[in-house]
């Protein structure tokens, strides 16, 4: 087994897919390094109540891009990779329309209604009022980094992207730094509003530049109704932004949560360890964005036994990483937290709680890849709203009795159940699939 899966990675380094995950791997090597830098130096030099306090905000704003990225984000990727595979460019064009006017059209009536209510926001979740102007950048920005992303892949365009996050994340690194040494906590947020300003200008040149030798892959002739796309876009949109945002959500309101039932300085605590785990979380990042169109990809071309092989032998090396990288972090969760200050070192036992929920995460992503790319859509998401349910429901019970340790639990136990689902009907739907004309 091990020598079979060892030739198939060997195969594999020649394949444009590999060389995507590569790519993808080095971005998100800074991607993770972000959340990690920013709040362990945040942490190292105002506290924990600081970094409480900026992280609600952080994840006030996340509440609100996600609805829209995922929309207009997660059926963008699929459609887009999906008429690449097919050679459709009308309906490709056609899909890069509904992403950037749909997203920018809804932007509008959202910060509409921030603007009439920014008293009420501001009040009830601890935004200093004053940060009103760059909420709304970081919103715009923060949305357009994910949906700009998500086109690139489906353009096929991965090394262009690796070169925008990276440069992009160096200066976010740059600017949290400066910030720091100068101790300047007013300008926090706008440290990620500039790292995105860049990624947006320099994924806008990367689209027009090649955007003439990528039409002429594509076949003109080949239409399908835009009666038609649009309607499979918004199902897909829909039922992928409702799971979706359930369960990635899930732990932007843990963090929110926190603040609102304990105090800014355990939001501290908290999101230090949270930051910790994105590090972790590399490795699903790393494989739902390149396989997900590329599964989109082989659907589109009717290649089911190509779909299969992946997934199975993918699964199998992301189990045994996962099993390495969750069980080691387990056992040094003291001495990393420690790094960021002596107070941190309470929030082991919330990392602890998490990394389980962390490990299954890991494990499901070619299950996640599989169903979100091909036609089980409602599956992954019915996951994701199940991981609310349970998650809300367990911190209705959990907090007050155990306090930041039920934060952690009630987000660890519904991602557990909700994820568990996704798995269990990957292995019904597979057979299916395979069989199905």
């Amino acid at each position: 087994m091990i020598k079979e899966n060892f030739n198939f990675l060997q195969s594999l380094l020649k394949r444009r897919l590999v060389k995507n995950s590569l790519y993808t791997g080095l971005a998100l090597i800074f991607i993770g390094l972000i959340p990690f830098t920013f709040n362990f130096l945040v942490g190292r030099t105002f506290g924990a109540k600081i970094l409480g306090e900026i992280n609600v905000t952080l994840n006030f704003c996340l509440m609100i891009t996600i609805f829209i990225s995922n929309f207009f984000g997660s059926a963008g990727n699929k459609f887009l990779a999906e008429f690449r595979g097919r050679e459709n460019l009308k309906n490709f064009i056609f899909v890069l329309e509904i992403i950037f006017f749909g997203s920018i059209s809804t932007l509008i009536i959202a910060n509409i209604i921030l603007l009439n209510w920014w008293e009420y926001f501001s009040q009830n979740f601890s935004i200093p009022k004053e940060y009103f102007a760059p909420v709304i950048l970081y919103i715009f920005f923060r949305t357009m980094y994910i949906l700009l992303r998500r086109t690139l892949y489906g353009m096929d365009l991965v090394k262009n992207y690796t070169f925008n996050e990276i440069v992009s994340a160096i200066f976010m690194l740059g600017a949290t730094a400066y910030v720091c040494f100068f101790s300047r906590e007013d300008f926090l947020l706008k440290t990620y509003i500039l790292s995105y300003l860049i990624f947006f200008l320099l994924c806008i040149y990367s689209i027009f530049k090649n955007f003439k030798l990528f039409k002429k892959k594509l076949n003109v002739d080949i239409d399908i109704s835009r009666k038609q796309v649009f309607i499979n876009y918004s199902k897909y949109g829909i039922l992928s932004m409702i799971g979706t945002v359930a369960s990635t959500g899930t732990g932007y309101i843990s963090v929110i949560i926190t603040g609102l039932s304990l105090d800014h300085t355990e939001v501290g605590i908290y999101t230090a360890a949270l930051s910790i785990v994105s590090i972790l979380m590399f490795f699903p990042k790393l494989f739902i964005q390149v396989f997900l169109p590329e599964f989109s990809k082989l659907f589109g071309e009717n290649r089911k036994e190509k779909i299969l092989e992946i997934f199975k032998k993918t699964s199998s090396i992301i189990f045994l990483l996962s099993t390495i990288l969750c069980s080691g972090l387990f056992f040094i969760s003291e001495v990393i937290l420690s790094f960021f200050g002596d107070v941190f070192i309470e929030g082991a036992t919330v990392l602890k709680i998490i990394i389980p929920s962390v490990f299954i995460r890991m494990v499901s992503i070619p299950c996640n890849a599989f169903l979100s790319g091909t036609k089980y859509i409602m599956y992954p998401n019915i996951g994701g709203v199940i991981i609310l349910i349970v998650s809300s429901l367990s911190w209705y019970f959990l907090i007050p009795s155990y306090n930041l340790s039920g934060v952690a639990a009630g987000y660890s136990i519904g991602i557990i159940v909700g994820v568990g689902y996704q798995i269990i009907m990957t292995f019904i739907k597979m057979n299916n699939f395979i069989n199905s004309k």
